[in-house]
């Protein structure tokens, strides 16, 4: 046995041989020595590699951080898929500006919707629900009513869609018509949607502290901002659709809080028709009708009896087209619009019913399409118009038709003053009438004789001619609106050429007219909507029917009715008529709201009929109204304190006023008919008043 040594012995002196490791014995097993960070007794223990199941943990959190930016990004890319979905064509025909504008707002469009789901995605909390409430609704919104609303009108809802609205509400739902079954599939579409989102969010985005502090912050000051955002909202649209949709809406609110007075006036809502009673028609022969509207074209530019050589001089007229492709029509020479603003002229034509009742009561009141429809006819209606202007697609967005096109169907980039070309509007209805089922009754609305003008230097023949309205040059400008008429008449006379060549085009009545004229300063003014002097209604109007459409008694009373004194509210009669509906007794409660007589009978309307460019469906620039009874018209604008009197027959350019006595009892029935209009008076005007000053009850009242 060895003895120990002494705890404090000195260390052995240092021997490299005694150092080096000993080869062990045979069958003796060294002990391993140990490491050498433990032997010093500091250093790292040597990692292990991760568990495939840790490395698996660790790839599905990378991955769930890029799918969560995807998460938050989706919201903005579908808008943007949506719209390249629907319009493509036109994204990638912006110049330069345009399309800077389209894609920074679409940045802008991602920011917003991942700043809001972001919020969103939190777990629990207030915040978190208050901000997927948030994010549900107005996503469903932006995405579901402009989704629906381009579906239907081929544009995106606007502030030109939504300024005029009397109800916030409805505003927000863009007023879609929810018997259309698009309505529906698109709002469902964008709330399961939102939920959708809502759900994915959740899963993969996982907020962090401090983000999660500051989100609120972020998004509130987002919703807040999105709605002051400028945007492209006619034309081009060149700025993301949810963009849009806030900007509108954010408008209509300045307007209601009278922050701002864009759209002072009151304009056309949207209509709740009385329902119509099933309808047999009583037609005396098969026919079909089509009645073609144009806009802004006055009687002495047309060619309204057929002329065998219309002549393109100065003093020719500029309706050669639908003069050659109808020789034999019944012209109808002493034709006077209702009216020189195009809303209140197309709700009496449209409807037959003046609109001197209250708004409630013009937007109860049955069309023509709906008389038709009831009586099992198809019906269709087109137009060039936008219809955007002035809250106009909300009279018509209803019609029970089964073809329809307004200037947004026909062009997507469609001027909001002159809307698509006419030319547009001739070939979406040519392509149409083979498909509409006989009997039917359609309507095609021209739009390009509208201010500002739409003109072609080639198909220009009234020379020298200019677009300036400097008083010097107005015969020049007189006849740039000559060739305006004429260019748009190339597509009324090849409409009318192809409707002729079909089978069902030989049983078509065909009845033209305008909804009012234009000034060219006969009367001190200039356009319309000023004034009710003829320049402004008295309009062409005539009815070309082939061979066996019509009886001989109906023949004979549109021969007589040449010179006859008529006015708009004898066209819808005459429509009616022909549809084979006017005698049912089931007309009888719509018919006496109808001032007027159909042209296709003897019986002419001898009562007094209203005249008025301001009215409870449409607001005015400043307000002139009055009457007609036979060939004595009355006219007044706001600064006259009585009405002039006009025989039309002895003094068709109406220089000499014979004084309300001479119109006897007009100037009574005006009075009591027209009242004081509008009910509303916008803030910024004086309280003006419409007829005679109200007693002070009424005054008290108000």
């Amino acid at each position: 046995m060895t003895a120990p040594e002494p705890a404090n012995a000195p260390d052995p002196p240092s021997d490299p041989e005694l150092e080096a490791t000993p080869s062990p014995a045979p069958g003796l097993e060294l002990a391993p020595a140990p490491a050498a960070s433990a032997r010093a007794g500091s250093g790292r223990r040597r990692k292990r590699p991760p568990s495939p199941l840790v490395r698996a943990h660790r790839r599905f959190r990378r991955r769930r951080r890029w799918l969560g930016l995807l998460v938050l990004l989706l919201p903005g890319l579908w808008f943007l898929g949506s719209d390249l979905a629907r319009r493509s064509g036109a994204l990638f025909a912006y110049d330069k500006v345009h399309a800077l504008a389209y894609w920074g707002t679409t940045v802008g469009s991602l920011v917003f919707w991942a700043l809001v789901l972001y919020t969103a995605a939190r777990r629990r909390g207030l915040c978190a629900w208050l901000f997927a409430g948030v994010f549900a609704v107005l996503f469903t919104l932006a995405a579901g009513v402009q989704g629906a609303f381009h579906a239907i009108f081929k544009q995106y809802l606007s502030q030109d869609g939504q300024i005029h609205a009397k109800s916030l509400p409805d505003a927000l739902l863009g007023y879609l018509p929810f018997d259309d079954w698009r309505s529906w599939v698109y709002l469902a579409g964008a709330l399961f949607g939102s939920l959708g989102l809502l759900r994915l969010a959740r899963r993969y985005v996982r907020p962090r502290r401090v983000p999660r502090i500051v989100a609120p912050l972020f998004a509130t000051a987002a919703v807040a901002g999105m709605t002051m955002v400028p945007a492209s909202y006619r034309t081009w649209h060149s700025t993301s659709h949810d963009i849009i949709y806030f900007h509108g809406f954010a408008a209509l609110v300045k307007e209601r809080l009278r922050l701002t007075e864009e759209a002072p006036e009151l304009r056309v809502q949207r209509r709740t028709p009385e329902p119509v009673p099933p309808l047999v028609a009583a037609q005396p022969v098969p026919r079909n009708v089509l009645f073609i509207l144009q806009e802004s074209q006055r009687y002495d530019v047309s060619c309204n009896a057929y002329v065998e050589d219309p002549g393109l001089d100065k003093d020719g007229c500029a309706t050669p087209f639908s003069n050659a492709a109808a020789p034999k029509r019944f012209a109808l020479e002493q034709l006077r619009s209702t009216a020189s603003t195009t809303a209140i002229s197309i709700t009496h034509l449209w409807s037959g019913v003046p609109s001197v009742d209250g708004l409630d009561a013009i937007l109860s009141v049955p069309v023509l399409w709906e008389y038709a429809h009831a009586a099992g006819f198809d019906t269709a209606y087109w137009t060039s118009q936008h219809v955007m202007f002035g809250g106009n697609r909300l009279y018509v967005q209803d019609f029970p038709v089964s073809k329809f096109a307004t200037a947004t169907h026909l062009d997507p980039f469609a001027d909001y003053d002159a809307g698509a070309y006419d030319r547009l509007l001739t070939d979406r209805v040519i392509a149409d009438l083979g498909s509409l089922r006989e009997p039917y009754f359609a309507v095609a609305h021209y739009s390009n004789v509208h201010f500002p003008y739409v003109y072609d230097e080639n198909h220009a023949p009234f020379q020298p001619a200019l677009f300036n309205r400097e008083v010097e040059n107005n015969t020049k400008f007189f006849n740039y609106y000559k060739d305006v008429v004429y260019l748009s008449d190339l597509a009324v006379g090849r409409l009318l050429d192809a409707l002729r060549a079909t089978e069902a085009g030989r049983r078509t009545v065909v009845l033209y007219t305008s909804d009012h004229g234009e000034s060219f300063r006969e009367h001190w003014e200039l356009g319309h909507t000023s004034s009710l002097y003829d320049e402004e209604i008295h309009v062409p109007g005539w009815i070309d029917a082939p061979e066996g459409t019509l009886t001989e008694a109906e023949a004979a009373s549109l021969r007589g009715a040449e010179n006859d004194f008529l006015t708009h509210f004898d066209f819808p009669a005459t429509m009616l008529d022909l549809l084979g509906l006017w005698d049912l007794p089931e007309m009888r409660p719509f018919r006496r709201r109808m001032p007027g007589n159909p042209i296709t009978r003897p019986a002419r309307t001898v009562e007094p009929v209203p005249l008025l460019n301001c009215a409870w469906v449409w607001e005015c620039g400043f307000r002139n109204w009055g009457a007609m009874q036979g060939h004595l018209k009355l006219e007044a604008r706001e600064w006259d304190d009585e009405f002039h009197c006009f025989d039309l027959a002895a003094d068709p350019d109406e220089r000499v006023n014979l004084g309300e006595a001479a119109c006897a009892p007009l100037p009574d029935y005006a009075r009591r008919v027209l009242g004081r209009m509008p009910v509303e008076t916008p803030p910024r005007w004086k309280d003006l008043l419409w007829g005679p000053p109200p007693a002070k009850e009424d005054k008290a009242e108000e």
